[in-house]
């Protein structure tokens, strides 16, 4: 059920979203140990100008500052390794899809909690 939800400035150059969400689906899916069928991942892109970091509002993607954001939302049945190796698996797999530093991509973990979560026309419990 992991749900990773990205965030960044358009891309000076082409960027395929698609196919690097495919890519991030699949590598987080390998390197998380979790079956493809219950990973995936959203790309939303911030209208240019609408992300300020340190003070400064920037139309396009650097690579050195205003990091990519990125929620991670999994169930909270997972431990604190795991939950490290998530992070992990997210971040080196965006690094790689969009050719952005990992050091320049913030990622926060969310737990979803048991009976929390509707999912399939009903509420889910693990």
């Amino acid at each position: 059920m992991p749900f990773i939800h990205v965030k960044s400035l358009p891309f000076d150059r082409l960027f395929d979203a698609s196919r690097a969400l495919e890519g991030i689906t699949k590598d987080f899916a390998k390197e998380a140990g979790i079956a493809l069928e219950h990973v995936t991942a959203t790309w939303e892109f911030l209208a240019p100008g609408h992300y300020a970091s340190a003070g400064s509002a920037a139309s396009r993607q650097p690579r050195g500052s205003h990091p990519i954001l990125v929620d991670l939302l999994a169930p909270d049945l997972n431990s604190g390794a795991r939950v490290k190796k998530m992070l992990a698996a997210v971040a080196s797999s965006i690094s790689k899809r969009a050719g952005v530093p990992v050091t320049n991509i913030f990622v926060n973990f969310r737990h979803a909690r048991s009976g929390m979560v509707f999912d399939a026309g009903e509420i889910v419990r693990w």
